[in-house]
């Protein structure tokens, strides 16, 4: 592989930066673009399946490793309680029992850790981190293309990942479909030191609302807050205002994941609407690919975003490493990734709508399928049997 062969990364966050990694690692002249001026505390946490912890060994062991010392790495006999607002145990999800199965485990992660490893190994490889900078177009013109960023200055690349998340500027252009859908909930997500809750993973259902929670190291839990509501009330309460909010909405609840949400700083919280977009069959322009959020968001109903961004990160290197046509090797690409990924979005929108319970009614069919299945999402075991090589097993 030539190091003359460049690619531009829009966009620092986890798909980004695992590009970046991936990439320059086998040899790519790599420059990423990220818009905030640094890359600071990002928020709560992310829970890490076997997928994704698949793809992060493959971007390097060094990676997979940190990953697992930073995070609370899954035991083949951990359980998740599944719980109903009272405290009531609805079942006993086996989790440590598909890591058993697969070899690999699960570990939840603090998202800043997660986001400071990508960073670290992205550097480490060789990749350029510009930081305040923004791509605001591209075009192309004889095989290449051409990055316009925010300072005025223009970049020349063979490729450009468009990895710059839900109101990708790169995809607008691309597509022109539009904004994406909101899909009636928004999300708080906190996390939770010294928590008498601790090691503890469990899920609390409640009317129109569901709390997550995990472990992520060092005493600390992430839990998000899925409360159905109409768009946009939620974040503009601001992080003390939804703090509050979500306070009032739980406080009969089971007391002592009362006293978990209580303990939150709200300087820690990130509150923001769920939307996801129409699965879509086109993500390659020319010498242009998108990836992650950018192609492909999803609700987080099962913790598959950064895991599939992940993945996207690993495919995409293994087709540009192994195609001398960079055209082709993007829709290479594309063909391994868009049938899988388009069946996560539909799921995690299915699932989503599920787990609000948003009425009496649909509040017991859910707590009703928790018991009668034993776990909380109805696909969890073929989302997350993947490995790098293969498109994955999950059906229809």
């Amino acid at each position: 592989m030539s190091d003359s062969r460049r690619v531009v990364v829009a966009g620092g966050g986890i798909g980004g930066l695992a590009a970046a990694a991936a990439l320059a690692s086998s040899g790519f002249a790599v420059t990423v673009l990220e818009r905030a001026g640094h890359i600071g505390d990002v928020g709560s946490g992310l829970l890490l399946y076997q997928n994704g912890i698949a793809a992060a060994d493959a971007i390097s062991a060094r990676l997979g490793a940190g990953i697992r010392s930073a995070g609370h790495v899954v035991g083949p006999d951990d359980v998740r309680l599944l719980m109903d607002s009272a405290g009531q145990v609805l079942a006993r999800e086996p989790i440590g029992e598909v890591g058993r199965r697969l070899g690999l485990p699960q570990v939840p992660i603090l998202r800043t850790a997660l986001q400071d490893l990508l960073l670290r190994e992205a550097a480490a490889a060789g990749a350029d981190i510009r930081l305040g900078t923004a791509l605001e177009g591209y075009g192309q013109d004889g095989g290449r293309v051409s990055v316009s960023l925010s300072d005025g200055t223009v970049l020349d690349a063979d490729v450009l990942v468009a990895a710059d998340g839900l109101n990708s500027v790169v995809r607008a252009a691309m597509l022109r479909d539009g904004p994406p859908q909101y899909l009636g909930y928004t999300s708080v997500r906190g996390r939770a030191v010294g928590s008498e809750l601790h090691p503890r993973a469990f899920v609390v259902n409640g009317l129109g609302t569901q709390i997550f929670v995990a472990p992520a190291g060092r005493k600390t839990l992430y839990w998000t807050a899925k409360i159905t509501a109409p768009r946009g009330v939620w974040p503009a309460m601001g992080q003390r205002g939804a703090l509050a909010a979500l306070l009032d909405r739980v406080a009969d609840w089971h007391e002592p994941v009362v006293r978990m949400i209580r303990g939150a700083d709200p300087a820690d919280l990130s509150v923001t609407d769920i939307h996801d977009r129409d699965p879509v069959s086109r993500w390659v322009d020319g010498r242009v690919a998108l990836l992650g959020d950018a192609a492909h968001p999803m609700a987080p109903a099962m913790g598959q975003g950064a895991n599939t961004a992940l993945e996207d990160a690993v495919v995409l290197a293994e087709s540009l490493a192994s195609c001398a046509d960079p055209g082709e090797a993007l829709l290479r690409y594309q063909e391994q990734r868009v049938e899988r990924t388009a069946r996560i979005v539909l799921h995690s929108r299915r699932q989503g709508a599920v787990d609000q319970g948003a009425s009496q009614e649909q509040a017991r069919a859910r707590d009703g399928a928790m018991k009668s299945r034993g776990r909380k999402d109805a696909a969890t075991f073929d989302v997350v049997d993947w490995r790098p090589g293969t498109t994955g097993s999950l059906t229809a």
